[in-house]
């Protein structure tokens, strides 16, 4: 009410206040389990890789190295940055767009097993 007239608002609230204000169904924002199901269904979505050097969970493109198995997200790629842990003088990267591509090129290099034995 003090919003509608005009006047200025100078009290105090505390973290746990603002977080049960900010979820409220009525007066907040009621958004908190709309945020965890789209954080779960992007960390689901790409896999749950964590870029090697940064930590943070991969989205967009993926970049694996071919020869140390370790992922890169797009940030830590473009900077040219990789782990301490596998420094060596060249580095093979594939790119993958999203999983489907990447569980596409996982299946095509298993070998095929026969039913006939």
């Amino acid at each position: 009410m003090m919003e509608i007239h005009g006047e200025a608002d100078n009290s105090m609230v505390s973290f746990n206040e603002f977080l049960v204000m900010f979820d409220d169904q009525e007066w907040g924002f009621g958004i908190m389990p709309i945020l965890v199901k789209l954080e779960t269904g992007d960390r689901n979505r790409h896999g749950n890789y964590a870029c090697s050097v940064c930590r943070y969970p991969v989205i967009g493109s993926r970049f694996k190295e071919i020869k140390c198995h370790f992922n890169l997200c797009n940030q830590c790629y473009s900077e040219g940055k990789v782990p301490s842990t596998f420094k060596q003088e060249e580095y093979k990267f594939k790119e993958y767009g999203t999983e489907g591509e990447a569980m596409k090129e996982k299946c095509r290099c298993l070998p095929l097993q026969s039913n006939n034995q």
